[in-house]
């Protein structure tokens, strides 16, 4: 008996060493769900015959099974996502690039890396190889999503061309895509992981041509932005850490090869 429950003791002891130092429950959930906003974003997420799909969708069914979270998901345009995660309304939003003016209010939890591109249309594209190239066709309108964040150097090309009054906005990516197909701008930034759904479910492949317009800058910090209302920076540090354990365990990119090629998957996974 005794050597029975010697080995017990020493069975038990292993599997207290090989758990995570952060597993189910180890985050605090609090007392009520937790409320996470989605907004289309290609591949990111989107609805098909009414299911949710996309990567932000499975890494949440990944939190929600390492942590034992109860999460109240909705889907809402980006403009008020943003309102409400500032009034308090929101706790997470799965997509969110990080900069400074965001971080008085949010916290960043990287989830993937990427760039922006500039999709020109065909007929344009001959003659525009770059950014300057492109503002030096008065002719030429680029469209934005409202509110939208491409980067220090792209953000600043934009202040110029609205002071022209050549950037037209639109309320989310896909109207502004649909805008694009129309002809109605003649170029706009876009993220892989967005024009690889676009482009094929608009048949635009023919039409655009995809440059790179910041070949020596830092790619962009994917975030699922957290409200400093609700987590404190300990437990943000947390899910952090949960994160960095579904990156190296591998789960993260299995997630993203469900949406992308391998060579972007690549890129995505570089933090």
């Amino acid at each position: 008996m005794m050597a029975i429950l010697v080995r017990l003791l020493f069975a038990v002891a292993l599997y207290g060493l090989s758990v995570s130092p952060v597993s189910a429950g180890s985050v605090d959930c609090g007392i009520t769900p937790i409320r996470v906003a989605q907004y289309t974003l290609g591949l990111r997420y989107y609805v098909e015959n009414g299911q949710e799909k996309g990567i932000n969708k499975d890494i949440l069914d990944e939190l929600r099974k390492r942590t034992g979270c109860s999460f109240v998901v909705q889907e809402m345009p980006f403009a008020r996502i943003w309102a409400d995660l500032n009034s308090g309304n929101l706790d997470i939003s799965m997509s969110g690039v990080w900069s400074a003016e965001r971080e008085k209010t949010l916290w960043c939890a990287q989830t993937i890396t990427s760039k922006w591109y500039a999709l020109i249309r065909s007929e344009s594209a001959s003659s525009v190889r770059s950014a300057e190239d492109f503002s030096a066709n008065k002719k030429l309108i680029f469209g934005v999503v409202r509110g939208f964040t491409h980067g220090v150097g792209h953000d600043k090309w934009l202040a110029k061309m609205r002071q022209e009054g050549r950037v037209e906005e639109s309320a989310n990516i896909d109207i502004l895509a649909e805008k694009l197909k129309k002809g109605r701008v003649d170029g706009m930034f876009s993220l892989p992981y967005v024009y690889r759904k676009h482009l094929p479910d608009l048949q635009m492949e023919r039409q655009v041509m995809i440059e790179d317009w910041a070949m020596d800058e830092k790619d962009i910090v994917g975030c699922m932005m957290m409200t400093k209302s609700r987590f404190s920076e300990t437990e943000v540090a947390r899910w952090k850490l949960i994160i960095r354990q579904m990156h190296g365990d591998g789960t993260l990119k299995r997630i993203f090869s469900r949406y992308l090629p391998a060579d972007e998957v690549k890129k995505a996974l570089n933090f």
